[in-house]
């Protein structure tokens, strides 16, 4: 055993018996003549004792001091572990030897429904009403996670345990909703993509089958033939290009991003009215109202697209002889600046609202094959929306009509730009 290891009251013990010793070995070997300094160190030897033996109390206390000290500095750090373990957003549940529970962090309660001053020390069979739960722990088998419906109405978990010791060992719950979502989401639009993309190839594929196998087609008939299936490949690129823009904006960063352009909105929403009188066909009348002198930042091309989808939905969806209005606004009370296309059209479910910036989500699928589109439209103007700080929509009544609105916060705006607020006409 080493120096270092040896406790004071043990140094002690060693002193005095070397003391013991020296006196012992003068006593014996030197003179009479020195049995003075024999007798000194056996005084020295007493003392040695007597201050042992007054020490020793003392030595106890020092040790029960220590004792509490490192107890202290234990349980602080014991708590400082529990704080942080408090704040985790999984749920974090630690049982004893036993199957009892010993402590359980927020997260915890409101994943599973239990409360830590209710089932401290509780049984797993008392304490989870979900036989999945209590099996699973039971087992000892814990190489894979389990998944389980939470406490809260809707939510999902990924439930595992590790053990932590011979004693011990825990539990852990994280919610894994929106993952599930979103997989989900992921799922459907695949499916949605084939689906879109089978369709117009079935089509195109099928008559060039038949013009390959030589089948003899009157010229009226190609011809029919031949429009079909442009149509349908014209539909394919649409398709195709609102895919790679939705990817773009999804996967975009702000500081990857190219330099933001100043937009002259006065500008941009008179070529979409433009844009808007060429698709009715003079089926609609489209009115124009400028009345905010903001230019925005922001990618002229983006910007013109998102806001171009939502003149396009209001000529599909608004029957023939209805009207059409395009605003371009400012709001003082908010200090933002609102981009609108507002129609008297067919209006939208309220309950459909929601979802409509989902991809391929339609409301009536038989009336928007008849009509055109992707479905991606309104999901590419939410992410562009997004994108520039700002926000997205829409207000309407069955049989009413529609209101979709573009927010542009303030923080976009660039100084102003000379206008005239019209109706209909709009000069620069």
């Amino acid at each position: 055993m080493s120096a270092k290891n040896l406790s004071p009251r043990s140094f002690c013990i060693l002193g005095l018996v070397c003391v013991a010793v020296i006196a012992g070995i003068l006593y014996v070997t030197v003179s009479w003549e020195k049995t003075l300094l024999g007798t000194s160190v056996a005084l020295v030897a007493l003392v040695c004792y007597i201050i042992f033996k007054m020490s020793d109390g003392w030595m106890n206390s020092i040790e029960a001091e220590q004792m509490k000290n490192d107890q202290s500095r234990f349980t602080a750090r014991i708590d400082r572990y529990r704080l942080s373990l408090s704040a985790l957003p999984e749920g974090v549940v630690l049982f004893r030897q036993g199957h009892t529970v010993e402590w359980c962090n927020p997260a915890a309660e409101k994943h599973l429904g239990i409360k830590l001053t209710t089932h401290l020390g509780m049984a797993l069979n008392l304490v989870f009403d979900n036989p999945k739960i209590v099996e699973y722990l039971e087992s000892g088998d814990y190489s894979k996670p389990i998944e389980i419906k939470s406490h809260e109405p809707g939510r999902i978990l990924l439930l595992f345990a590790v053990v932590a010791d011979k004693t011990h060992f825990i539990m852990v719950t994280r919610d894994i909703t929106e993952q599930r979502r979103i997989d989900s989401m992921r799922k459907d639009f695949v499916a949605n993509v084939s689906h879109e993309l089978r369709t117009p190839l079935t089509v195109i594929t099928g008559f060039l089958d038949m013009i390959l196998r030589g089948k003899e087609l009157d010229e009226k008939t190609l011809q029919e033939h031949l429009g079909l299936m442009q149509q349908e490949a014209v539909r394919m690129q649409s398709l195709v290009n609102d895919l790679l823009s939705l990817s773009r904006l999804e996967s975009k960063d702000e500081q990857e991003s190219e330099p933001p352009e100043v937009v002259n909105m006065a500008k941009l929403v008179a070529s979409l009215a433009e844009d808007g009188v060429a698709l009715s066909r003079g089926r609609h009348t489209i009115d124009t109202d400028i009345s905010c002198n903001w230019a925005v930042l922001g990618q002229v091309d983006e910007l013109r697209s998102a806001c171009l989808n939502l003149v396009t939905n209001a000529v599909r969806y608004t029957p023939d002889g209805g009207k059409i209005e395009i605003s371009w606004r400012y709001d003082p009370k908010e200090e933002n600046a609102i981009f609108a296309v507002k129609d008297n059209g067919i209006g939208i479910d309220a309950e459909d609202i929601p979802r409509l910036t989902e991809r391929f989500y339609r409301v009536d699928k038989s009336h928007s094959k008849a009509i055109g589109g992707t479905g991606l439209g309104l999901s590419i103007v939410k992410h562009g929306v997004t994108f520039l700080g700002g926000t997205l929509k829409m207000v309407s009544e069955i049989g009413k009509g529609t209101e979709l609105t573009m927010t542009f916060p303030k923080e976009r705006k660039v100084g102003a730009v000379p206008h005239r607020s019209t109706v209909a006409n709009v000069w620069f």
